[in-house]
């Protein structure tokens, strides 16, 4: 069998195969972006490789400039998709500019002026740059890559450098194309190619599963009407600081909340007014905290927070100051004022192995809060108990 056709049978087939795999991932799992776009980029692959079949079994330099142009095109949707997936702004002018410049060259390549050395360099030039600009866009500037994401970024690079090795092997190629520089071209193209796409593509699916993975874990463990953690988030998390207080002697407070009257805000202003309240509430607790405490959602307007490091005391005077701030939050639908809560708050003892011990004394802290008049802040003592 012709090697030629065996090749492009397995680009054909990995290009088929990855197109339906990211469509029905777009298709099923929070419709992004970048998603879609690298489902179209496959799609246009599978467009490139019936192009190139045609046109060298048909010796049709029309179906060979096609092929290239969707060579340009697929590449350019990748790179494109991996800015989105990093919240990158796209710079659609300058990829735009790019591929016509690049397309006028793939015409020109398979024109009577065009030579192999054109046609062997110009497309390869184009899908490398655009591969090494992806994986610079896949990594992570704030945080460590995952192991998907590094073997992505790594299969990007290779296919990247690829591309060079094929603009070189296709320079060399003479006047005539019958010189060992077009030897070393095909040799080149039809060793690595199909290895290093297929690998490319299912890299590119282990992203996708990854990201698709760390979806329906924050689903899980986030409330999703104010973003931060639920009840299980909330839980999971003391496992480790409660964990840390007991192995390292380390201090630890815990803090229940709710708003005042909750029930009667609604009743008044509406549940979407209402649930504005509970984000708005949300956030001044997060804006209280530092980084590596945890602020959670228990359920309807109660709310947990754990402060590491800290003493009952300290835990007091954080919450006076989201107390205090109450008072000048702004929520739609609301006149200023309406918002306010009460605390309470409980250390870490050593004979706690679990939230809920913590939970039970801060509930009984947060029940002197509203016996006292509700809108203030109780530390949890034993004597008081």
């Amino acid at each position: 069998m012709n090697p030629h056709v065996v090749i492009l049978s397995v680009l054909f087939f990995t290009s088929s195969i990855m197109c339906v795999a990211m469509t029905l991932a777009w298709l099923s799992f929070g419709r992004d972006r970048h998603v879609l776009y690298w489902a179209m980029s496959y799609g246009i692959a599978v467009l490139q490789w019936l192009f190139n079949g045609a046109g060298l079994l048909l010796d049709s330099h029309v179906l060979m400039t096609l092929a290239g142009l969707c060579i340009l095109a697929s590449s350019s949707l990748v790179a494109i998709g991996a800015r989105q997936r990093s919240g990158l702004p796209v710079g659609w002018g300058q990829f735009i500019i790019g591929w016509v410049v690049a397309g006028a060259g793939v015409a020109v390549a398979f024109s009577p002026m065009g030579t192999m050395a054109m046609r062997g360099s110009i497309a390869s030039s184009f899908t490398g740059v655009m591969m090494i600009a992806a994986a610079a866009a896949i990594w992570p500037r704030r945080r460590i890559a995952t192991p998907p994401e590094r073997a992505f970024i790594v299969m990007l690079v290779i296919f990247g450098v690829f591309q060079i090795a094929l603009v070189s092997a296709g320079l060399m190629i003479g006047q005539g194309g019958s010189d060992a520089g077009l030897t070393l071209y095909r040799a080149i193209l039809g060793l690595g190619l199909p290895p290093i796409y297929v690998a490319t593509g299912v890299a590119a699916v282990l992203v996708v599963a990854g990201d698709l993975a760390k979806q329906l874990g924050s689903m899980v463990s986030n409330d999703q009407l104010t973003g931060i953690l639920n009840r299980r988030g909330v839980e999971q998390a003391a496992i480790m600081a409660i964990a840390n207080a007991k192995r390292q002697k380390r201090k630890l407070a815990a803090v229940i909340c709710d708003m005042d009257s909750f029930k009667t805000l609604n009743d008044g202003y509406g549940h979407i007014a209402g649930d504005a309240a509970l984000r708005t509430f949300a956030k001044a607790l997060l804006l209280a905290v530092r980084k590596g405490d945890v602020v959670g959602r228990l359920g309807g307007d109660e709310f947990c927070v754990l402060l590491i490091d800290s003493s009952g005391d300290a835990a007091v005077e954080v919450m006076e100051r989201v107390r205090g701030s109450l008072s000048n939050l702004s929520v739609a639908k609301m006149p200023p004022g309406c918002v306010k809560a009460s605390f309470g708050v409980a250390e870490f003892m050593p004979g706690d192995n679990a939230l809920e011990d913590l939970i039970a004394r801060a509930d009984e802290a947060l029940y002197q809060s509203k016996q006292q008049g509700r809108d203030r802040v109780t530390l949890w003592s034993k004597a008081a108990a």
